[in-house]
């Protein structure tokens, strides 16, 4: 009987450790994840926006420089604020963002937001990172409703939210003097340059607690009304989650001289 019970409390002991161990493994493999999700949202994000007011012009020093004629940023619409929409006259055998090859003399919009991918699930919307892209010969207004849940392409799942500040330049010094969140800007052609927010969660849930609080990207943005709405308490599932910001120029609003 001692000998069973040792044998039974070793047995205990020895599961305690492993279930802690594969824990903290699988914690750290989607802590990996979610930096790796989160680099790469920010990049895409970060090289549309670059391309943000590119002008396809002439290479000959004779020839006029045309600027971009359409709308090189703008926010799509106060009801869904994290949706930003971006236009640039394309290059022949590009793609844009729907891997959609561009033909001559396109110009390219990009629409980003947050929709849901229901992946090989047909019944589990997952929260995702989407771009819907439209090429036309001339240009045309950004659109005004909100993009359909399903609308264009996923470039990546598991994307939550999506927070956007942009950089406006008052004084034409190509650099800028405010940033905001889209209500207070009048004159979209002042934007200069663009705060991105991401928030990325775990592909499956168990690596964290119940009731886990993280920082959201009110907090990062630095937009939260106070300390608290800093962070978000989420108690339906045990995911991890982390904020990623990143700052990008809009390099075609700022390459002339002032």
């Amino acid at each position: 009987m001692i000998a069973l019970a040792l044998g039974l409390l070793l047995i205990a002991a020895v599961g305690t450790v492993y279930l802690g161990g594969n824990r903290t493994y699988r914690a750290e493999q989607d802590a990996a994840q979610i930096q790796d999700a989160g680099r790469y949202a920010l990049d895409v994000i970060g090289r549309a926006l670059r391309q943000a007011g590119y002008a396809n012009t002439s290479s000959s020093q004779a020839a006029a420089v045309v600027p971009f004629a359409g709308t090189a940023i703008k926010r799509v619409s106060a009801a869904c604020p994290s949706a930003f929409t971006i236009q640039y006259d394309g290059i022949s055998g590009d793609k844009d963002c729907q891997a959609e090859t561009i033909a001559a003399g396109e110009i390219v919009q990009q629409t980003f937001f947050i929709g849901e991918d229901r992946g090989e699930d047909r019944y589990t919307p997952v929260p995702a990172l989407r771009c819907d892209a439209v090429r036309g010969s001339t240009p045309w207004f950004p659109p005004g409703n909100c993009p359909a849940a399903d609308a264009g392409a996923a470039l990546l799942r598991n994307v939550e939210d999506l927070q956007i500040l942009y950089g406006i330049d008052t004084n034409t010094d190509q650099s800028a003097d405010r940033y905001d969140a889209g209500n207070g800007v009048s004159d979209w052609s002042q934007v200069v340059s663009v705060r991105v927010c991401i928030l990325v969660r775990s592909e499956t849930p168990g690596s964290a607690p119940s009731g886990q609080t993280h920082f959201n990207c009110a907090g990062a943005l630095g937009t939260a009304a106070d300390e608290a709405a800093r962070f978000t308490t989420v108690t339906t599932d045990t995911r991890l989650r982390r904020a990623f910001v990143g700052t990008f120029t809009l390099r075609n609003r700022i390459s002339a001289i002032p």
